[in-house]
């Protein structure tokens, strides 16, 4: 696991958000519509693998057969390296399924982080199952060439009205899917955790009973009264 990844793991999707927008200036990077096939394996950091679809032209339709010598997906999944998120632009379309549970299991006992895509996904029950992380739009029995063609793979795509580049992180939690510039994603990580508990700190003042103004954002006083609290070790208050 890289330093990049495991400090973007400590920060919750939430945070990453806002410290995109606020420090870089970044407000479409929450990918839109999407859920956790299995409520129980949604947590995940990673470097993008994208794939994209195009709508089907049918003359191309046998190259998108598992068995066809010229298909994308199946090197995709045997050759990308472990720990990584497979990420498809499906075009939104939700009526089709990108992948189902063998491929899913496949990608779990290959070592991947996720997958992610703004299609749907077949084999829902199974999926529920599989201790891997799966976000989609939605369930759907159809395979994806019924409608789509899988034709490009580590290209520039987006997802759910996100733009998202080859190596780019990724990182889904309960909250959704979020996808940091690798550039700035140390950066991202270690300011989020910084945001993360100084926002903790000020969650036990809430329940205390303390009011809002001053506290929550915390202004310079109480910004004080936190620093001074961890060079304390953080006492229970």
């Amino acid at each position: 696991m890289s330093d990049i990844t495991a400090a973007l793991g400590k920060v919750s999707t939430p945070t990453l958000t806002t410290v995109m927008m606020r420090d870089h200036g970044l407000n479409n990077t929450a990918i839109r519509d999407v859920f956790a096939c299995n409520r129980n394996a949604n947590r995940f950091v990673g470097p993008a693998i994208t794939g994209r679809y195009l709508p089907l032209r049918e003359d191309m339709k046998p190259a998108q057969y598992l068995d066809h010598a010229d298909n994308v997906m199946t090197p995709l999944i045997e050759d990308a390296a472990a720990g990584s998120v497979l990420i498809f632009d499906a075009n939104g379309r939700n009526d089709v399924g990108i992948l189902g549970g063998n491929l899913v299991m496949r990608m779990k006992q290959r070592g991947f982080a996720a997958t992610v895509t703004d299609g749907g996904m077949r084999d829902l029950p199974e999926l529920a199952e599989i201790d891997f992380p799966v976000f989609a739009t939605a369930s759907a029995a159809p395979p994806s060439f019924t409608k789509l063609m899988l034709v490009a793979v580590g290209e520039a795509i987006s997802c759910g009205g996100v733009p998202v580049f080859n190596d780019d992180y990724v990182v889904g939690d309960s909250e959704g899917v979020v996808v940091v510039p690798r550039d700035i994603a140390m950066a991202v990580a270690t300011a989020g955790q910084e945001m993360d508990h100084i926002e903790g700190y000020v969650h036990r003042r809430l329940a205390k009973g303390e009011a809002l103004p001053g506290l929550y954002p915390p202004d310079e006083q109480v910004q004080a009264d936190y620093q001074a609290w961890v060079k304390a070790g953080e006492p229970d208050f």
